[in-house]
């Protein structure tokens, strides 16, 4: 069961036809070779969701790179983000940057 950390959650203001994105991040018990999962979600402009998609990274180096890129890459589009991982969320200096905006 995920339990979310004191980060909470925050908006940024994005470059897409949505007001504001969201990125979360929860600290949930270590799965074996598992860095994070995370969850995008992207809505239409009607504020539905219209698309989900989770994404599973390795705990290798290159993984941690991708991550950061990937979380990035969709919170500037205008794409939700969920990041689950055993990691402090101050281990990923992009992410942790959003968290605290």
């Amino acid at each position: 069961m995920a339990v979310p950390n004191n980060y909470g959650q925050t908006g940024k203001k994005s470059r897409s036809p949505m007001d504001f994105t969201t990125i979360t991040y929860y600290t949930v018990s270590q799965a074996e070779t598992m860095l994070a999962v995370v969850r995008y979600t992207a809505y239409g402009v009607d504020g539905l969701p219209i698309a989900v998609c989770e994404d599973f990274y390795k705990d290798e180096p290159e993984e941690f790179c991708r991550i950061e890129e990937d979380v990035e890459t969709a919170l500037v589009g205008g794409i939700d983000v969920s990041v689950m991982s055993h990691y402090e969320a101050s281990i990923f200096p992009v992410i942790s940057d959003y968290l605290t905006l």
